[in-house]
């Protein structure tokens, strides 16, 4: 059996993306009283998730191997039942309602990210067969017009599903040649100062 060999620059590019996500939590409390604060917050949201949608993208694909789906499926739909259940019982607990209130369809927190991981890589299946150029056209009027579909902001998180996902399959589309270019560039830059 071959050891997957893992690459640091999209190890790196993980780490930075999600330090991101946690620095950008962090200083949302301070959004409303600093201009410039809230100016470094929505900087970094204009690009955290796409970027780190993207390398998911770019990752996923081994689509047409035997069990992908399952796979898929155990990696992202069981932590998902799991966590959920956990944030049920948290909820639970904590705001004392008497009653334990399990809604799957509608993901608490951060687990949005999980179900549309899942919904992305099942959409791969039928965007894989277009041309990459149309599969992005179309992805794209998806994301735009979901923007105005009512009553799909929680439900299933399909209202981030569909924006976010031209990024997951323009990361699946990108050829590795096109990271080696960034590599290269990165480089360059950095030799240069």
């Amino acid at each position: 059996m071959t050891e997957k060999v893992r690459d640091p620059y999209f190890d790196n590019a993980k780490l930075l993306l999600i330090f991101l996500v946690i620095f950008g939590h962090l200083i949302q409390p301070f959004v409303e009283d600093y201009s410039q604060i809230e100016d470094l917050y929505y900087l970094i949201y204009t690009f955290h998730m796409p970027g780190f949608i993207l390398i998911s993208g770019y990752f996923s694909k081994n689509i047409r191997r035997p069990g992908y789906l399952r796979k898929t499926a155990e990696t992202m739909l069981v932590p998902y039942v799991v966590f959920q259940f956990i944030y049920s019982l948290f909820y639970f607990l904590i705001q004392s309602s008497g009653k334990l209130s399990l809604q799957f369809l509608n993901p608490h927190w951060s687990l949005w990210f999980l179900l549309s991981m899942f919904f992305w890589n099942v959409a791969l299946y039928l965007f894989d067969r277009f041309t990459p150029l149309m599969g992005m056209a179309i992805a794209i009027i998806i994301g735009l017009l979901a923007g105005y579909a009512p009553g799909i902001d929680q439900f299933l998180s399909l209202s981030r599903t569909m924006v976010f996902f031209p990024f997951f399959l323009l990361g699946f589309y990108l050829p590795a040649a096109f990271f080696e270019k960034t590599k290269k560039l990165a480089m360059r830059v950095e030799l240069t100062h």
